[in-house]
């Protein structure tokens, strides 16, 4: 009897060790996993700091890149027109010719006080008076004014080809010593030092017939 005793008290005594012995094992491990999670969740912080100013930085060098090309291709898309852009003037309406008014800006006109007078289109051997230029400027006429008188042929066969569009040929002996032809339109002007049938023709194509905005114009009187 004596000797099941012992055994079994070596027996209970060998069980709280290991009782025990798996309790520390599992409270180490509890506390290495914690330590585990806590190095995750570091790393991950990390991470995903790194992430955020990774991917800012990609957009600024995206933005970069892209900003100055979507302005090449919209430049490209829509170029300026030929010619010089000018201030615009106020449409005053004139009930005369003879009416004061601001002085133009430009000279031929491209805007301001005009009347409601109307030239034909075609070739011109007289210049219309001032204010009868700008009235038709202002319904989408371009006047192909000329100083030279041996470029007459040239001229009449220019206007001959515009016959039916919005463009007067007219002779101008107002120009500068150095334009030999100059092309106007509403708000635009472009000057030659030579006769060039290409770039008149590309004046023309760009703004015949387009007129100026309503909201230009301006009641009736003198200025």
């Amino acid at each position: 009897m004596a000797s099941r005793r012992r055994r079994r008290t070596r027996r209970q005594s060998g069980g709280g060790q290991s009782s025990a012995a798996a309790k520390s094992s599992r409270a180490s491990n509890g506390a290495k996993g914690k330590q585990r999670e806590q190095r995750k969740g570091r790393q991950g912080n990390q991470q995903k700091g790194g992430l955020g100013r990774g991917f800012w930085l990609y957009m600024i060098a995206v933005m970069a890149l892209f900003i100055p090309l979507n302005l090449y291709c919209l430049n490209q898309a829509s170029p300026p027109g030929p010619g010089e852009e000018t201030d615009q003037q106020a449409a005053t309406i004139l009930n005369s010719v003879n009416d004061p008014h601001e002085p133009y800006a430009t000279d031929p006109p491209t805007s301001g006080p005009h009347v409601t007078q109307l030239a034909a289109h075609g070739y011109r051997t007289d210049t219309l008076v001032d204010e009868i230029q700008v009235a038709n400027l202002s319904r989408g006429f371009v006047i192909v004014h000329f100083k030279d008188a041996g470029l007459e042929a040239e001229m009449r066969q220019l206007a001959a080809e515009f016959e039916g569009h919005d463009v007067i040929v007219q002779p101008d002996a107002g120009l500068p010593a150095e334009t030999a032809v100059a092309l106007t339109a509403w708000g635009r002007i472009e000057r030659l030092d030579a006769y060039d049938k290409g770039r008149i023709y590309n004046f023309v194509r760009n703004y015949a017939g387009l007129g100026q905005s309503p909201a230009a114009s301006v009641g009736a009187g003198g200025g």
